[in-house]
């Protein structure tokens, strides 16, 4: 077996504490000066790992300033090209502590530093040993838990870091990033490091970009397959909560959306009539049925149901109405809209009748003005059902989505669901809509308890078009809260989310504070970086100065569970798996190949 390299090695000591803080120390770097012919030889950059010896432990640190005392400046111009007489100092900023005994990282400074004791460069295999074994502790499972393969730290060779899935998955994540920063690399690695592991997750893809790049996954492509025998999905219209069909028809508030709960209401207990022939006794009257609603041998009258479903009320027994809402209360509170869509706007229309008839056991006749009022919203429920944009939730077209997740989750041997809505309409908010009940109905799975023997993570790409907004107008908007609530509640279930933005100031806070791991891509934007400051109370200043100038591929990753903010460069994904962000391709649309056409 090797020998594990030493923490400490006299022959990388760079330099000599001068001054300790609480969270820092400066110190003499007499080997950093990038004197002329010898710049390789200098020793001593900002980024550099480094060990500060205190005796029995050593304290990890980064270095974060390198500069000439003022005093010295003027004479090094002089000098540069001779043998230079200043000496550089520098400013390292102090992250966790380091057992000489055991070689685990800690979190914490548990020795200060103090003024003489010497500063050294760590080695890349040492510092990564420290840090890997420091993760591996607590990792559930088998003595050789399983890990996910990362990269290796920016700057240091042999430094590869991975992270068990508790660590990384357990608390949600969060992946920041710039366009072109390795945002989208970092989620393909992450995915299918899931898949290689054995794990489960389901990969929502707004672009398409991941379509086909995720090893073994099961492909489904709403509205308009993407790839060759890529199967089409839809999401059964039967499985709306009434808060997404609130959010899809937007009803007003006086007058609409009291008649779109009745007929929400009407047509549930229409199907559980319907379905209940030997508890209700049904008398076929041309087109309509008509239930006798009873309770033992006490009969209160008839509830009529029309050919399509819908069920009359005007001048019929509201007696026998309210008595079958009684009898059948348990299924007329359920949460998800199970009807014939078909019939709601009929239902609506039946909906506006007067409150009483001429005798108080029935309904009145029907209300023309509550009709004009509700015309808007009868003609949006047509032209909804009917509209291509959303066929995705209203057509029989394609395969019903929830019956592939469930047999996606039955089947040990699938690890991986990528779903696009590349061709999903932005018209009538349906992407947003369609997303926002996708993760409603995991959700539920969730609180059924269905993850708790086979954790799923959830990847979210783009995820400031989803999380945070809302649909609608001022006087009735609907907030698309599904993936905030799993944010906040799906961990205790087994369901757990990695949230992917170029936006994180678009997040809303109270998402961002249930995230655990950061993984933070170069952001230039100043919003986006104080965000993610106040996010995270590892990443301070000193920290959040390298992110505007981090690399393609590189990562600040930040967690509850890591020692310190640790800089990676992400392993770049295998050829097949690198998704296609790429932006306009001038080079090959512009140029000789056109037709110039003269003003």
């Amino acid at each position: 077996m090797t020998e594990p390299a030493s923490l400490i090695d006299p022959l990388k000591r760079i330099g000599t504490v001068t001054r300790v803080t609480a969270s820092a120390v400066e110190l003499t770097l007499p080997n950093a000066l990038a004197a002329s012919g010898r710049r390789g030889l200098a020793k001593g950059a900002v980024g550099n790992f480094v060990f500060v010896d205190c005796d029995r432990e050593t304290v990890l640190g980064r270095i974060t300033e390198v500069g000439i005392p003022e005093k010295q400046r003027p004479s090094l111009e002089h000098q540069i090209e001779q043998e230079a007489l200043v000496e550089p100092n520098g400013r390292i900023q102090l992250l966790a502590t380091v057992s000489k005994t055991t070689r685990k990282v800690s979190r914490g400074i548990s020795s200060q530093p103090r003024v003489g004791d010497g500063v050294y460069l760590a080695d890349g295999s040492a510092l990564s040993a420290s840090i890997q074994d420091a993760l591996r502790g607590g990792a559930d499972g088998s003595t050789e838990p399983l890990m996910v393969n990362l990269g290796r730290l920016a700057g240091l060779e042999d430094a590869e870091i991975s992270i068990p899935p508790e660590k990384l998955f357990g608390r949600h994540c969060g992946v920041f990033g710039a366009t072109g920063g390795g945002k989208s690399w970092t989620v393909s690695r992450l995915v299918n490091e899931v898949v290689r592991i054995g794990g489960k997750c389901i990969l929502f893809d707004p672009t398409g970009e991941f379509t086909g790049k995720v090893a073994g996954a099961k492909q489904f492509a709403f509205a308009e397959a993407t790839l060759p025998g890529q199967p089409l999905v839809r999401f059964p219209s039967k499985l709306l909560s009434e808060l997404d069909l609130h959010a899809l028809l937007t009803p007003t508030g006086q007058s609409q959306g009291p008649m779109l709960r009745g007929a929400t209401k009407s047509l549930r207990m229409s199907k559980a009539l319907r379905d209940a022939p030997h508890l209700f006794t049904q008398e076929a009257e041309g087109k309509r049925t008509k239930v006798l609603i009873r309770q033992g041998e006490n009969p209160f009258g008839y509830v009529v149901i029309e050919e399509h479903g819908s069920i009359e009320k005007a001048n019929q027994s509201r007696v026998a109405f309210g008595r079958a809402e009684l009898l059948l209360a348990e299924q007329l509170t359920a949460e998800q809209c199970d009807f014939d869509f078909r019939a709601l706007s009929r239902q609506v229309r039946n909906e506006c009748v007067r409150p009483v008839g001429n005798d108080a056991a029935s309904f009145g006749g029907l209300d023309n003005a509550a009709i004009g009022y509700c015309n808007t919203l009868i003609i949006r429920i047509e032209t909804y059902l009917s509209s291509p944009e959303l066929a995705c939730i209203f057509s029989e077209n394609g395969l019903d989505i929830s019956a592939e997740i469930e047999s996606f989750l039955g089947d040990p041997s699938a690890n991986a669901m990528v779903l696009s809505f590349e061709k999903v309409s932005f018209k009538h908010n349906t992407r947003e809509l369609l997303l926002n009940t996708l993760g409603r109905y995991l959700l539920g799975l969730a609180r059924q308890g269905r993850f708790r023997e086979c954790p799923l993570v959830c990847f979210l790409d783009e995820a400031h078009q989803f999380i945070g907004r809302s649909v609608g107008d001022e006087q009735n908007h609907v907030s698309l809260d599904a993936f905030g609530l799993i944010a906040k509640e799906g961990r205790k279930y087994g369901l757990t989310t990695v949230i992917a933005t170029q936006r994180p100031r678009d997040v809303p806070p109270d998402v961002l504070s249930q995230l655990g791991t950061l993984f933070v891509h170069r952001l230039t934007n100043e919003r986006d970086r104080e965000t993610i400051e106040k996010a995270c109370g590892d990443l301070d200043r000193s920290a959040a100065a390298f992110i505007p100038a981090l690399a393609q591929g590189e990562a600040i990753v930040v967690g509850p569970d890591l020692p310190a903010p640790l800089p990676l460069m992400m392993t770049k994904p295998e050829k097949g798996q690198q998704p296609e962000s790429h932006g306009p391709q001038y080079q090959r649309f512009w140029g000789g190949g056109g037709t110039v056409v003269e003003g």
